[in-house]
């Protein structure tokens, strides 16, 4: 197989898996996201070319995304969580959603975080997501993050944020109501990852 034909075949497989994975990913990916297709220089070429042909675009160093077309815009990104997904991925990264972020998605909380916050092992840092959007990436405990993606991790996140004085019955009743059976069994999988306080909260909620 010659250069031109080999580099059309990965070029095919590339484009073929953005499309396949754009609902997965969110429409943001790396690199290494095709590492099974080809070696990453290889990889990176095809997606500079697609970049210069406007098929994709860059969000930053070795960040790319596929514009999805918009009524109004003409075409938006994939947007700051799908691009720090990517980031995730690539770094082999497990996120935990910040405690305010967290308890605005269970309805423990009408605030909404100004800027995008998560929980990380490493050392804490502020990750640039392409245009003006950035998220702050905090050193959490081995513990916690151990609970990321997990329904077990945002509800702890949510009551650290809250704090121990704020959880009431009307609180815990909104758990309830807001957990599926899955959830609220994972809960109970997971107590030994939260501290002592959080326990007998997590035994509750996973009652009904």
């Amino acid at each position: 197989m010659n250069r031109a034909t080999a580099y059309g075949k990965t070029s095919d497989l590339v484009l073929g898996r953005i499309r396949m994975a754009k609902r997965q990913w969110g429409g943001a990916f790396t690199p290494s996201d095709f590492a099974d297709i080809g070696d990453l220089r290889s990889v990176g070429m095809v997606l500079s070319r697609m970049v210069k042909k406007g098929t994709i675009r860059r969000v930053r160093r070795g960040v790319y995304e596929m514009p999805k077309p918009h009524p109004v815009l003409g075409s938006v990104g994939a947007g700051p969580d799908a691009v720090l997904a990517a980031i995730a991925r690539r770094d082999g990264l497990a996120l935990l959603p910040s405690g305010a972020e967290a308890a605005n998605s269970l309805g423990l909380s009408t605030q909404v975080p100004a800027r995008a916050s998560y929980g990380v092992s490493g050392r804490s840092r502020v990750v640039p997501l392409g245009g003006n959007g950035s998220a702050r990436l905090q050193r959490r405990s081995s513990k916690m993050v151990a609970l990321a993606g997990r329904a077990s991790g945002r509800v702890a996140e949510a009551l650290r944020s809250l704090g121990k004085a704020q959880i009431n019955p009307d609180k815990i009743r909104q758990l309830q109501r807001a957990l599926p059976t899955e959830a609220k069994r994972e809960l109970l999988e997971d107590l030994r990852y939260v501290p002592a306080w959080m326990r007998p909260v997590f035994l509750e909620v996973a009652k009904k």
